[in-house]
């Protein structure tokens, strides 16, 4: 929380989450269910991560079909949050995209309706510079183990396991300190990891919203200072 807190003084991040297609052949069953927004069949890797680009959190096998909100929702770590498993310490959160919902546990970024205060701005840029320094890590993981852009099986169980396999073995570079800035290049992957997921952003119908999760993000919004 500290080492995220020196970016920009945006207080009680513990992580940030997000999800990545790991694209493969056409599984026996259900394979349409398995074909993304972009048109190729892929299934959904979802990680958590720290200030130090460390997957702490990993989630992989969902079709490629579904949603990030909704792949967070049938998620281990979903459950062990909702049953108390899982606790955030400090009523601290991690920070999403515009793909998730507003929670206690969850900060996302205010709707830009084109009417957005200065102060809301403000949040919403200091709130993506946090993700900005450590989202290219999905682009690291695909750069140091290019053979998951791209599994030719369909056995889903040894893709699931050769995707857990390369996060934690991406955990064991970066705590030993092995980079790979010199051997690719990291802005391709990182462009096409975004490219891949521009298209994420969904539109919540708030049926009853989360006071609470409201009020937080409003106090932070006001304590964060404006540039």
């Amino acid at each position: 929380m500290e080492a995220f807190k020196e970016i920009n003084e945006f207080e009680g991040v513990i992580g940030c989450i997000d999800g990545s297609h790991i694209g493969i052949l056409p599984p026996r069953e259900h394979p349409n269910s398995y074909v993304n927004r972009k048109g190729f069949h892929s299934v959904l890797l979802q990680g958590v991560w720290d200030n130090r680009k460390l997957f702490t959190h990993v989630y992989v096998g969902e079709p490629g079909s579904i949603h990030d909100s909704r792949l967070f929702e049938k998620s281990d770590l979903f459950e062990s949050i909702e049953s108390g498993e899982y606790e955030f310490p400090n009523n601290a959160h991690i920070l999403v995209d515009s793909a998730y919902k507003l929670s206690d546990y969850m900060m996302v970024g205010f709707k830009n309706n084109n009417n957005l205060t200065n102060r809301q701005k403000n949040f919403n840029a200091k709130l993506s510079q946090v993700r900005v320094c450590i989202e290219n890590t999905f682009g690291l993981l695909k750069g140091r183990f290019r053979r998951i852009k791209f599994l030719e099986t369909v056995r889903m169980d040894l893709i699931c396991l050769l995707v857990f396999s390369a996060c934690l073995l991406h955990n064991i570079c970066v705590l030993n300190g092995d980079g790979i800035d010199d051997l690719i290049d990291v802005n391709q992957e990182v462009e096409e990891e975004r490219d891949q997921n521009e298209e994420n952003e969904f539109i919540f119908v708030n049926t009853r919203q989360n006071q609470p999760a409201i009020a937080k993000r409003l106090r932070i919004m006001s304590e964060l200072q404006i540039d």
